[in-house]
């Protein structure tokens, strides 16, 4: 959805760039944001501004080789 740069920054050592909330509804889509919005309790809006300010940083944590982790090094992490 032309935000690779973004989420190779969150993967990649270095500082994380930041990600608008709009941007994040247009790469998840409204029935992606819905379903995790009643998952969660949270408004679309709550649910977006919260992604956008905590995503870089969860996934710069699952990913601090700079690369993805395999199946059995996610599940160490989480």
């Amino acid at each position: 959805q032309g935000l690779g740069d973004q989420a190779d920054s969150w993967v990649s050592n270095g500082p994380n760039k930041q990600i608008a909330p709009g941007d994040l509804a247009n790469a998840l889509g409204a029935d992606q944001i819905n379903q995790l919005a009643s998952q969660s309790g949270l408004s679309r809006e709550e649910l977006l501004q919260g992604l956008s300010q905590h995503l870089p940083d969860v996934v710069n944590h699952l990913t601090p080789d700079g690369r993805l982790p395999d199946e059995n090094e996610l599940s160490a992490r989480i």
